[in-house]
């Protein structure tokens, strides 16, 4: 795979080292981790004034360290002169210094190159120079070195397009990078295994690893470097026929890379967005965006995409319709790979030939049609005139067939009405029965139930019905003292936590003001004794909210049970839990009574 590879080669450090840096002592090879890739002018810029400042001052781990970050920067930001310039300094620090990790730094830094150009082994290159830059510290003693040198192999590997090989060093990368921490060293690994997947046409698992990164990028604190492999992330959504996921990607991407200036990235993303847009059905845009984004590889001078690119311009151009500059991109191609007169040029000659004759084909297929499709507009005429009579007496039937859908519209309409009117009289009995404040049964419905109870239910001698009739204690000194909005709200608080804590044998009724009753069919004594005290005892201890914060509030509660002697019927059974109640409230309140059986 192609994309951002050669950016994430410089995503192997920390930050642009400090102001001070002549006295800095930081020889890590990460000493330019993120700012090579979001700035890479500027750190080329800073590392040469470090450079000049402090040239015969700097320890050689602290000169290689810069050289390392000015060189990946460089690479990023398609300098030869700057890179020409790293490349010598690391050969002159490598020979003076007898270093072979200055050796190392400037062989990575070529095969680098060479990848990103296109240049092959045989043309100076790429995985077999990364291979003879490992080899110089294969054994060193420091770990962050091996580790880094690791990770150059890996990334060598996936952008040379060499999967399987890629694949385990990267993921032994990861592993290595996650041992010491590095955040920013297991994203790079995991970009890195996107590639060799995609590679490999494993979309779905190389989206994963993209994802992963983004999200350790983002760990890290690297909000640009996650976003920029976004774009490897878009051409994978490209791949699995998801082009409106990958186009906001691209775009983000794109944006990031022009500010800081990396021009190779940047052609990239502005093929991955030309792609998206012809999948979306936008073929013109996208076939002027590929032209616009190959002529800038042109400017820049960069071969070793310019190739891709034309492979992408030459497809974009067939599904604009311009086969003949689908054709001229096909030759370019071949001549970059020296084979200008070959059995397989003529061949995608001829196929793209036969693809343009199809479609000239096509267009007189469709000049034909238009003309059959005029033929039968004037015949369809004509026998509209010769049935004029014909549709006088559709329009009688189409008179009779609105008369017969109006009627059955308007019985509709009455059903409709019907219907609303039964469904409003339900509601209003409905209402009629309900508390409007608390929303639980009023005194009505509480009659109801219990005289359905006593006229349809036998009274068990081991379970009589109980009554329990509720009155909170002291409520007119709540509505006098905070108003009766507070007081409202006392009752709904009340109301509702006596909903949710009566069995389900039994029914709540709002009777009176602040007077509740709870209606429990073939409940004995010492259930509704029990019922009783819990809902005393959770009604005591209710948090009540905002102005009423602090606020204790108590009930008192009389209970009876319908014994069918002294209670024998809803009249003696009230008077009796009323009873109850008043010895209730006259003795103390906040406590429950029976009623003498």
């Amino acid at each position: 795979m192609r994309r951002g590879a050669k950016v994430l080669w410089a995503i192997v450090g920390l930050w642009l080292l400090a102001t001070a840096a002549a006295a800095a002592t930081d020889a890590s090879m990460n000493l330019l981790r993120s700012v090579a890739v979001t700035d890479p002018h500027g750190t080329i810029a800073k590392v040469r004034r470090q450079l000049d400042d402090h040239d015969a001052s700097l320890p050689p781990a602290q000169e290689r360290a810069l050289l390392w970050g000015m060189g990946t920067a460089a690479i990023n930001a398609n300098d030869d002169v700057a890179l020409t310039e790293s490349l010598l300094r690391l050969d002159n620090l490598a020979n003076a210094s007898a270093d072979p990790v200055a050796a190392a730094t400037a062989g990575f830094l070529r095969a680098r190159h060479n990848i990103a150009n296109g240049l092959g082994d045989s043309d100076g290159g790429g995985v077999s120079e990364a291979l003879l830059a490992a080899d110089k510290v294969l054994g060193h003693g420091d770990r962050q070195i091996l580790v880094w040198a690791r990770f150059q192999l890996c990334d060598a590997f996936a952008l040379d397009e060499k999967a399987d090989k890629a694949l385990p060093a990267c993921r032994q990368a990861e592993s290595d990078y996650a041992a010491l921490g590095d955040m920013y060293g297991v994203a790079d690994a995991l970009n890195d295994q996107g590639i060799a997947l995609m590679s490999l046409e494993r979309f779905r698992d190389a989206a994963i690893a993209f994802q992963r990164a983004r999200a350790r990028f983002r760990q890290a604190g690297a909000e640009e470097l996650a976003t920029m492999v976004g774009d490897n992330l878009a051409q994978v959504y490209l791949r699995m026929g998801r082009p409106a996921d990958a186009l906001p990607l691209s775009r983000a991407s794109l944006k990031d890379e022009l500010r800081a200036g990396r021009v190779s990235d940047s052609l990239f993303s502005s093929a991955d967005i030309a792609r998206a847009e012809a999948a979306l059905g936008h073929p013109q845009e996208a076939y002027a965006r590929i032209r616009q984004t190959v002529a800038r590889a042109r400017a820049a001078g960069i071969g070793g995409q310019l190739t891709d690119l034309l492979k992408s311009e030459s497809e974009l151009a067939e599904q604009a319709g311009q086969l003949k500059q689908a054709l001229a991109d096909v030759r370019e191609i071949l001549a970059f790979e020296h084979a200008t007169d070959t059995p397989h040029l003529r061949e995608m000659e001829a196929e793209l030939e036969q693809r343009y004759a199809a479609r000239e084909k096509e267009l007189q297929i469709g000049q034909l049609e238009r003309s059959n499709r005029l033929k039968d507009l004037q015949l369809k005429s004509a026998q509209i005139e010769a049935r004029a009579t014909q549709q006088q007496q559709r329009l009688v039937n189409l008179i009779v067939m609105l008369v017969v859908g109006a009627l059955l519209a308007i019985s509709l309409l009455l059903f409709q009405l019907w219907r609303g009117q039964r469904r409003h009289a339900a509601e209003l009995l409905a209402q009629t029965l309900r508390d409007p404040l608390t929303g639980i049964d009023n005194r009505r419905a509480f009659q109801e139930r219990a005289l359905a109870m006593l006229d349809t239910c036998e009274v068990a001698a081991a379970h009589p019905h109980a009554l329990l009739l509720i009155d909170i204690d002291n409520f007119k000194q709540i509505n006098d003292s905070l108003g009766h909005p507070q007081g409202d709200l006392v009752l709904l608080t009340i109301a509702g936590f006596l909903s949710r804590h009566i069995d389900a044998a039994c029914h709540l009724a709002r009777i009176g003001g602040e007077e509740f009753a709870v209606l429990c069919q073939a409940y004995g004594h010492d259930a509704a004794m029990r019922l009783a005290e819990v809902l005393r005892q959770g009604v005591a201890g209710l948090a009540l909210e905002g102005e009423l914060r602090g606020l204790r509030v108590t009930i008192s509660i009389g209970v009876a049970q319908f014994d069918g002697v002294r209670c024998h019927d809803l009249s003696s059974w009230m008077r009796a839990a009323d009873g109850a109640l008043y010895s209730a409230k006259s003795g103390g309140r906040d406590r429950v009574i029976a009623a003498a059986a």
